[in-house]
């Protein structure tokens, strides 16, 4: 059982298909392994069932908060940053909503949290196609060659412990929010765990992460994190 609290953070834009069985799974680990947490689901504007299915498993299940957006935010950067900015729990975790990623593979994070800082986990015979597989690769070859830091999966399920989460340098509306994190946690010495979990491929709604929108930005703010820390006397 862990002491320390723990907020599953669930985004979803048009997911009625998957969002009960994501919610439902995710409670039930957190329920069974925590003390203190909360699942957080976040509507970003959907069209479809999605919040009326979210506020209905809210009104079921204690330790559960929805929040709306009236529209659509503009993807996985702006969800994130709300992710990060607001989180007030000891550990944060963000819970895919498609089920690319089993919820019941929570379970297999929790003996790591008492050790380590970060845990994180790489997918296991990743189902995604050649361009998403290429996004990841040029990802890890650019983090390895200007901060000297890889890790298994940079955009895949991991636990946080909040204590390594400046909020002060949470800016921009990119995906890299998630890597800015993580190369300043390492920086600071964060202890890492890694391992493979299993990888499913997303059979309802539309992935939009390898866009060439987000792999702009995200290159941009790859150099951006780096200039900025060669200023502030960081090692690079």
């Amino acid at each position: 059982m862990v002491k320390e609290s723990i907020q599953a953070f669930v985004p979803a834009f048009n997911e009625e298909g998957t969002i009960r069985t994501v919610l439902e799974r995710t409670h039930e680990v957190l329920s069974k392994n925590c003390r203190s947490f909360e699942v957080l689901a976040y509507d970003d504007g959907s069209t479809d069932s999605t919040p009326s299915i979210c506020d209905k498993f809210a009104r079921e299940f204690k330790n559960v908060r929805v929040v709306h957006r009236a529209k659509n935010g503009g993807g996985w950067g702006p969800m994130v940053k709300y992710a990060f900015l607001q989180c007030e729990y000891d550990w944060i975790t963000i819970v895919d909503s498609d089920m690319q990623f089993d919820p019941y593979d929570l379970a297999k994070f929790i003996p790591y949290l008492k050790d380590y800082d970060i845990v994180i986990s790489g997918r296991e015979n990743r189902k995604d196609n050649l361009a998403r597989k290429a996004v990841t690769y040029m990802d890890k070859l650019f983090l390895k060659l200007l901060f000297g830091v890889s890790f298994y999966d940079l955009h895949w399920i991991k636990f946080i412990r909040t204590d390594f989460i400046d909020k002060s340098t949470i800016t921009g509306n990119s995906p890299f929010i998630e890597t800015d994190i993580l190369v300043r946690a390492r920086k600071k010495g964060a202890r890492v765990k890694e391992f493979y979990l299993p990888h499913y491929p997303r059979t309802q709604g539309q992935a939009t992460g390898a866009s060439l929108k987000n792999i702009y930005t995200s290159m941009k703010d790859m150099l951006s994190l780096y200039l900025k820390l060669k200023r502030e006397g960081a090692r690079p």
